[in-house]
């Protein structure tokens, strides 16, 4: 699985879940297709695909301020 982060800061792309709930961290199934995401928003300048792994989820949860068995995930929508 990967995610996408914040060059400059490592914050991960995320969806707002509402209600006093985390924001998710939204996950691709392969970096092909996150990359393919990040073209179409024409976001690669300022954003790079990781893959999770236990030091980017570190670094994500640094990031986002908690620790990193409290991150949720949400799964990209894939056609």
């Amino acid at each position: 699985m990967f995610a996408i982060v914040s060059k400059s800061d490592g914050f991960p792309v995320s969806r707002h879940v509402g209600g006093g709930k985390p924001d998710m961290v939204v996950t691709w199934t392969s970096d092909a297709r996150a990359k393919a995401f990040l073209s179409a928003k024409g976001m690669q300048a300022d954003y790079q695909v990781v893959p999770l792994t236990e030091d980017s989820l570190n670094k994500m949860a640094k990031a986002l301020g908690c620790a990193a068995d409290a991150i949720a995930f949400d799964a990209y929508p894939e056609k």
